[in-house]
């Protein structure tokens, strides 16, 4: 089995090559990411008669795992330093096909910009969590919804409640922001209820984006930020009339050939 070790913004990410049954997406990505514990996600790859594809192992939407798969496919059709690429993909969790722009740098790294999808909806919802209560925006997108939740919690109690939070909302993934946007920080918690997989992300592509969003929505005015994060920092632009704009820097650590 071939695959490919990709860090975007320390969001570590496998992502397969061979090709492999959707059935059996979950039981190969916890091998492999297994065998790479710094992993945080699985992606499996390809190109078909209606071009490139990236299916989620938990079938959710992931814009750092996008950004990999382009700059693995831009690698593959034989980009060189200094040239531009844009790649489109069908990604899992996208209701349309998603554009990226690929930029490979001299020291081997690619600078990648994502289209990501517009957000359906942004609401205030009420959650409840060990008798407290919390009024919370909740960023709904293509594939993941994003809690935005300005200030910390424990991080027991985090883990506890987005399992519970996702439960209450009926989403595949979900994600929470906790967000200083005084400082410009975001500390990404996500929870992919199909691929049974809970991280503290080094970064997080669609939360920054659904970040970008409330903050855009809030404020009236367009967005154009960057967030660090514990893997370092991810800008997104939020824009009238186009896709929001997520920017970032891929390096492919490696590609490995390995029996399972």
């Amino acid at each position: 089995m071939t695959y490919y070790l990709a860090n975007p913004t320390g969001n570590i990410t496998v992502l397969v090559e061979t090709p492999v049954a959707k059935e059996d997406y979950k039981a190969v990505a916890d091998k492999l990411m297994a065998f790479n514990p710094t992993a945080e996600q699985a992606g499996f790859i390809g190109e078909d008669e209606n071009g490139c594809f990236l299916n989620m192992a938990g079938g959710e939407f992931c814009g750092n795992a996008t950004m990999s798969a382009a700059a693995v496919f831009a690698q593959k059709h034989g980009i060189k330093p200094g040239e531009n690429a844009v790649i489109t993909l069908s990604v899992s969790g996208a209701g349309e096909p998603v554009r990226v722009s690929v930029f490979a740098n001299e020291d081997g790294s690619f600078d990648g910009g994502v289209e990501m999808p517009q957000a359906r909806s942004i609401t205030q919802r009420e959650f409840l969590f060990e008798g407290r209560k919390y009024t919370l925006p909740v960023v709904e997108s293509d594939g993941i919804l994003h809690i935005i939740f300005e200030g910390n919690m424990p991080k027991n109690d985090a883990e506890k409640a987005i399992c519970g939070w996702c439960d209450f909302l009926g989403a595949r993934c979900l994600g929470i922001m906790f967000a200083d946007f005084e400082k410009g920080t975001l500390a990404p918690l996500v929870y992919a209820r199909s691929a049974g997989t809970l991280f503290w992300e080094s970064s997080c592509a669609s939360g920054t984006t659904a970040a970008g969003i409330y903050l855009s929505q809030k404020s009236g005015e367009e967005v154009d930020a960057a967030f660090t994060q514990p893997g370092g920092a991810l800008r997104i632009k939020v824009q009238k009339n186009s896709r929001p704009l997520l920017c970032g820097n891929v390096i492919i650590e490696k590609k490995e050939d390995i029996e399972i």
